[in-house]
């Protein structure tokens, strides 16, 4: 198997009319005549494909014999020749500035997260991102506010963990002073039956 294509585009010889080398390669190929026209179309067909040169140079040949002007593609890859080197020691530092170079003039969109060019507004959401960024950065602020707030504050008051232990146990929220007066009346209640 190799890598060679013979392709025909229905050119014919000078001296040769079209005619006469469509019916000979009709009669080579075992085709009928629709088929025949449509090599003679105006469009490039492939004869033959994955041939080794030799094939593709003999079937090139007997076209010619008829008339019939083919061209053969070599389809084998060309592998890229690198002329540049650069040393290991660099290479990190190179790839490192390379980063450093591509995303300089870039920008993330803070609402969608899309990278593109520095502009006024995102490409994809739309959003002016000046206003975003500033936006964002107070929020950051004050969440950084809240979070210092948080730690500096002692550890919260005793009658208030208090307070919260019993609304959780009642399953309502009371104030101190219902819960007090209830408890002073069940007191009250239970000396007048006992005396």
């Amino acid at each position: 198997m190799g890598n060679y294509q013979v392709l025909f585009s229905g050119d014919v010889s000078q001296n040769v009319s079209e005619d006469t080398v469509r019916d000979n390669l009709a009669r080579e190929l075992g085709i009928d005549e629709r088929k025949a026209r449509q090599l003679f179309s105006g469009r490039t067909v492939v004869i033959g494909s994955q041939l080794a040169q030799e094939d593709a140079l003999e079937i090139q040949a007997r076209f010619s014999q008829f008339g019939a002007i083919c061209r053969i593609k070599d389809l084998t890859p060309i592998e890229p020749k690198i002329d540049y080197h650069i040393d290991r020691k660099d290479r990190a530092s190179a790839i490192e500035h390379t980063l450093r170079d591509i995303t300089a003039a870039h920008v993330e969109c803070p609402r969608c997260g899309h990278l593109q060019l520095e502009a006024s507004h995102c490409a994809r959401c739309g959003i002016d991102i000046g206003a975003a960024i500033k936006a964002k950065r107070k929020e950051d602020l004050i969440i950084e506010r809240k979070i210092r707030e948080h730690r500096d504050n002692k550890r919260p008051e005793k009658d208030a963990v208090i307070r919260t232990s019993r609304s959780m146990r009642f399953g309502v929220a009371r104030d101190d002073h219902a819960v007090e007066s209830n408890k002073l009346g069940k007191v009250m209640s239970w000396l007048k039956k006992s005396s």
